[in-house]
């Protein structure tokens, strides 16, 4: 009898031990196609603990860079704009960090911009970006993606809302960050003048809009 349970447990631990090979081989094939990067809540879609990534980072395999955000140092793909957004995404990249991802400039942000709801509790975020509330019929306006200096897809406001959002703030701008902008944008083959007209009726700077494009066309 003994010798039978004694067998089972051998049996059984084989098993366990398969398991855990399966899944850290699974978990080694996610972070292969995420180009180094894992999130605990892609562990969850698969049904796969977490205790797996913790032990991985105990090893010294992954790292920790943001709260159930992990990634592979044996890639070169450490990419903090996406990391934040992966864990905020209610945050829209917006402003001076807009432009540098549009090209619209060449200075490196010193703090990154997002954009939020008004009413978005901004207390946990507040001290890594800054952050701009605007009403809600304005958060979608002019949202889609682009390719970060690393390839990851992130949230941003396209060219057309980024111009605009200068223009309303532009007491706070950089006067020659907000003219190379310009220069820069209407000198672009993707711009996109009808919709910057849209945006701007939209967001109440239709006249300014239009003093600035005169002004542009005549230099």
């Amino acid at each position: 009898m003994q010798i039978l349970v004694f067998v089972r447990c051998l049996k059984y631990n084989k098993a366990q031990k398969e398991v855990v090979v399966m899944k850290k081989d699974k978990i080694r094939e996610m972070i292969k196609q995420n180009k180094g990067i894992i999130t605990a809540k892609e562990l969850t879609d698969n049904k796969i603990d977490s205790w797996y990534l913790t032990n991985l980072v105990r090893k010294g395999e992954l790292e920790r860079v943001v709260r159930g955000v992990y990634f592979d140092p044996n890639f070169d793909n450490y990419d903090e704009l996406y990391f934040f957004q992966l864990q905020n995404k209610a945050c829209i990249y917006s402003y001076q960090t807009a432009l540098y991802l549009h090209r619209l400039t060449d200075r490196l942000p010193f703090d990154n911009e997002v954009t939020v709801k008004q009413g978005y509790n901004a207390w946990r975020i507040k001290d890594s970006v800054i952050v701009h509330q605007v009403k809600k019929e304005w958060y979608e306006l002019g949202k889609t993606e682009i390719k970060t200096d690393m390839g990851n897809s992130v949230c941003v406001y396209d060219m057309e809302r980024t111009i605009c959002d200068l223009v309303r703030d532009r007491k706070n701008q950089d006067p020659e960050i907000f003219s190379k902008a310009w220069n820069l944008y209407i000198k672009k083959d993707s711009k996109d003048i009808w919709k910057l007209r849209k945006y701007a009726q939209n967001l109440g700077i239709a006249k300014k809009i239009e003093e600035i494009l005169e002004v542009i066309v005549h230099e």
